[in-house]
């Protein structure tokens, strides 16, 4: 008969030596791989500039005829100052952000695919050496063209490969750790953030700067030699032998004494996976799946467009604008640790629902409060910027986790990355908000995180509750713990 993933999981130590290994070369590249997405607050930053013969006093944007050479500030470079990314300009410095967020989208679609057909660890791997070489190649471009196809071929790659690896590391987690897990891998793209702001601080030329974020990420020619395959995609397409070998090289490398006959997995997942072809239209075809996809589709939009608009809004902040970005990252760290407690005593949905509401209500608070006589923002906006951007990080962080709990293995890639689609609309928009001014970018995203957790209200909770295997699992409240709509919908169908 066999059993269990999970119960497979605990036989060869749970989150033992090896799995600890392999978690903390994935968090490391977590961090590097921050500075990769975030490049743009500081290589598309605008320095002081004048239109040359003319003093400061004179908008050199409000110039009859239009400035032909302007002066820029010494305080750092920038693509905006190399290639005059300025006054009509502007804003094309956000589409080349916006492009990072397309990329994304696409990726998500061709790779989330790819990782449920080639395996979690092919597609990370090679899709992360591909967004090194796409970060290294940017810092070699001549024109705002050729920047933004790096940046496009970057966010395809980071998209994709950062699900695949998303999705492997859940998968070798158990249900109880998942939770804290998640939390931790999170932290490290805020660590990235901070660590970027410092490589900032002391690299003021953008060029060196774009070559010095590549530097770390060396480490990533370890992970075919030390991660393995994710067992429970393996045993998903009928491959239970090297799955259990997986298994038990886990164990024996933990000191366990286990043997290849206690690691004889269920073979429910194979057979239902011989039988049948999952496609994207499965992830709509059946009302309960149906609805949890609309849902989780807008919350992943709402959470990447308030998250990447708070983020890349922090070095407009009053004050100094490295130090802002830094802290704009560092305020994920202690969200995101102590976020672990609610999702692991009150649960999955009311830790979304309520992170997205603190979120909403520090944004609109953002609005409400008037600015400084500056023109800059006033301390009190300051701090609820920050607060809706601990907030917004919990949401995220649970959304990772929640997703993928509510997701069917045979499925939970593609589904992924469908919802990772949607976030990127949320992602493309984010960046083209700033010029519209700080209150109609604050009030969209009070809006949407408002509107977001009251529809996850409407979501099962998936506390302590084993992964979904098949659609079915998802349909059938016997086996998946089903709110009342849902049973509704089920009977109805």
């Amino acid at each position: 008969m066999g059993i269990d993933f999970d119960d497979a999981l605990e036989r060869v130590g749970g989150l033992g030596y090896i799995q600890r290994l392999h978690m903390l070369l994935l968090f490391a590249l977590g961090i590097f791989q921050g500075p990769f997405i975030m490049t743009l607050v500081f290589v598309g930053k605008e320095p002081n500039y004048r239109c040359q013969g003319h003093a400061h006093e004179v908008n050199a944007c409000d110039l009859e005829p239009p400035c032909q050479n302007f002066v820029y500030g010494t305080e750092f470079t920038s693509i905006v100052s190399e290639w005059d990314l300025v006054c009509e300009k502007k804003r094309d410095v956000g589409y080349a952000q916006s492009l990072v967020m397309l990329g994304f989208l696409a990726g998500v679609v061709v790779l989330g695919r790819t990782a449920d057909k080639c395996g979690r660890l092919k597609t990370y791997a090679w899709s992360m050496f591909c967004v090194v070489v796409a970060q290294a190649l940017s810092a070699f471009t001549q024109n705002l063209y050729q920047y933004s196809a790096t940046r496009f071929v970057l966010g395809f790659f980071c998209g994709g490969g950062g699900l695949a690896g998303h999705v492997w590391m859940l998968e070798a987690l158990l249900p109880k750790m998942r939770a804290l897990i998640g939390a931790i891998f999170h932290c490290s793209f805020a660590f990235g953030i901070a660590i970027y702001a410092l490589m900032a601080y002391f690299i003021r030329d953008w060029r060196h700067l774009t070559i010095v974020t590549c530097i770390p990420m060396v480490i990533l020619v370890l992970v075919p030699l030390v991660v393995p395959e994710s067992a429970l995609w393996l045993a998903s397409k009928g491959q239970s032998d090297k799955a259990e070998d997986i298994l038990y090289k886990m164990g024996r490398t933990n000191g366990l004494k286990v043997t290849r006959s206690m690691l004889s997995l269920n073979s429910r997942i194979n057979e239902t996976k011989v039988k049948a072809s999952h496609g994207t239209l499965d992830l709509f075809r059946t009302p309960i799946m149906r609805m949890r996809m609309m849902i989780l589709m807008i919350t992943w939009f709402t959470c990447c467009l308030t998250y990447y608009g708070l983020t890349f809004g922090a070095s407009g902040l009053g004050g100094n604008m490295y130090i802002n970005l830094a802290l704009s990252g560092l305020v994920e760290v202690p969200a995101s640790l102590l976020s672990v407690c609610s999702l692991n005593r009150l649960g999955r949905r009311p830790t979304m629902a309520g992170s997205l509401f603190i979120a909403s209500v520090s944004c609109l608070g953002v609005v409400a409060f008037p600015k400084s006589p500056d023109g800059a923002m006033s301390s009190a906006q300051t701090c609820l910027a920050l607060i809706g951007k601990m907030g917004i990080s919990v949401s995220f962080n649970t959304l990772y986790l929640f997703s993928s709990e509510l997701l069917p293995t045979v499925l939970r890639n593609t589904g992924m990355g469908v919802c990772s689609m949607s976030a990127r609309v949320g992602g493309i928009i984010a960046p083209m908000l700033p010029p519209f001014g700080d209150r109609v970018a604050y009030l969209t995203f009070g809006i949407v995180a408002l509107l977001s957790s009251i529809l996850d209200l409407s979501l099962p909770e998936s506390l302590n509750k084993p992964l979904p295997e098949t659609v079915a699992d998802v349909e059938i409240p016997t086996h998946w713990a089903s709110s009342d709509k849902e049973e509704k919908l089920l009977s109805e169908s």
